[in-house]
C-alpha cells in the first residue's frame, strides 16, 4: 500500500470525532497526485457520503462546469475537503471536526506538494491555517486574493454550496477559477518562481 492508500485507509476507518456514528463512508482526497493544485472543501453531503468521493452532488456538479468553462480539467487537480464524514443535515462542521481531521489534510499537502492551494468557504480556511498556522479572515474578506507564504499561492475562494444559495456570485467564483486557471498555465509555462515576481499577480505576504 502506497502512502495515499494508506492515508485513505486511515480517512475510512477514522474515529477521531462523533461524525464518524453517523457517516455511511468516509471521504478521501481524490485526483492528481502530483496535481499544481488543490481544492479543499468543507465536507462530503448526502451525495458524498453514499458514493464516497468528493463533490460529487450539487456543489460538485457547479464546480465541474465551471472548471470546464474556464478550461481546467478535473483530472488535473486534487480535490479534497476540510472534514471527512458528513455533518447532519444544515450544520455546518465544528472547530473540533476540523481538528480532528487537520494531520489527513496536513499530509496531503505534504504528499501532493501543490504549489496553488483553493480553500472554498470558512470552514476550508479555517482548516488550512490551522494546518499551515497562519492568521486569516472570513471568505467574504479574503476571496479572491492571492496569498503567498514561501512558495505556496492560497486563492480563497467561496464554496459552491455559497453559490448556488446565491447565484449572483457566481460572476465573481468564475472569474477566481478564471484567474487561478492563469497561475496554472504560468507554472507550466515558466515555473513558480517566475509567477512569484510576475507583474500580472497582487500578491499578499502571510
Amino acid at each position: 500500500m502506497d502512502e495515499f492508500g494508506q492515508l485513505c485507509f486511515e480517512i475510512s476507518n477514522c474515529k477521531n470525532c462523533d461524525l464518524s456514528y453517523s457517516r455511511r463512508r468516509s471521504v478521501c482526497g481524490y485526483g492528481d497526485q502530483g496535481a499544481s493544485i488543490m481544492v479543499i472543501g468543507e465536507a462530503p453531503g448526502t451525495k458524498e457520503d453514499t458514493v464516497g468521493l468528493p463533490f460529487v452532488g450539487r456543489s460538485g456538479a457547479l464546480l465541474d462546469r465551471v472548471l470546464l468553462q474556464c478550461g481546467i480539467s478535473r483530472n488535473d487537480l486534487y480535490i479534497t475537503n476540510s472534514v471527512r464524514c458528513k455533518p447532519p443535515i444544515g450544520k455546518t462542521p465544528r472547530s473540533e471536526h476540523i481538528r480532528a481531521c487537520s494531520s489527513y489534510l496536513a499530509r496531503e499537502l505534504n504528499l501532493v506538494k501543490p504549489v496553488v492551494v483553493v480553500p472554498m468557504g470558512n470552514t476550508a480556511i479555517a482548516a488550512l491555517s490551522l494546518v499551515l498556522k497562519f492568521r486569516t479572515g472570513k471568505v467574504t474578506e479574503m476571496n479572491g486574493k492571492i496569498l503567498k507564504r514561501g512558495k505556496l499561492l492560497i486563492v480563497p475562494q467561496f464554496h459552491p454550496a455559497a453559490i448556488l444559495r446565491n447565484p449572483k456570485r457566481e460572476e465573481l467564483f468564475m472569474e477566481n477559477f478564471e484567474k487561478i486557471a492563469f497561475i496554472g498555465r504560468e507554472i507550466k509555462s515558466n515555473g513558480i518562481d517566475k509567477v512569484l515576481t510576475s507583474s500580472n499577480l497582487e500578491l499578499v505576504n502571510l
